[in-house]
């Protein structure tokens, strides 16, 4: 019985046909494609270091005594139940400021009606340190980090 020409060009019946230059087993059968590992969601942004992580820096703000944890690359500070931390006071615009938890920190204004003022100094603009003084409106935030 004669053989067709593709069962002989795919060596015997029954059997794929690899296209030239495509990755087989070592037995003549295609390999499934390879994905890429998955993408994080749309959005996400990465953590900072998980608290008392020995050689991480662990970041956050003290507003009225009360400590709140720099968990994510930036912490925006403000009047509106949409920023990261909400300070009440009539002072305080709406979006007043973002921390970016960069090595150093940094603060920026976010085009605030009064400004912010970083250890002494009106600016739009400040690198961060441990114990930084930031007045926003009438409220005082301090600004910690420490290793571990």
């Amino acid at each position: 019985m004669p053989r067709s020409p593709r069962a002989c060009a795919a060596g015997g019946p029954g059997r794929p046909q690899t296209p030239p230059g495509a990755p087989t087993s070592g037995a003549g059968y295609p390999q499934p494609p390879v994905a890429p590992p998955p993408s994080p969601p749309r959005g996400h942004q990465p953590t900072i270091a998980p608290y008392g992580q020995p050689g991480r820096v662990r970041r956050w703000v003290e507003i009225n005594g009360t400590r709140h944890q720099i968990s994510r690359t930036s912490l925006v500070i403000g009047r509106s139940t949409e920023a990261d931390v909400r300070i009440d006071d009539p002072g305080v615009s709406r979006r007043h400021c973002e921390i970016q938890a960069t090595d150093p920190a940094t603060i920026r204004d976010l085009g605030s009606t009064n400004g912010i003022v970083v250890d002494g100094q009106h600016t739009k603009r400040a690198t961060l340190r441990d114990g930084s003084r930031i007045v926003v409106g009438s409220t005082t935030v301090i600004y910690r980090q420490a290793e571990g």
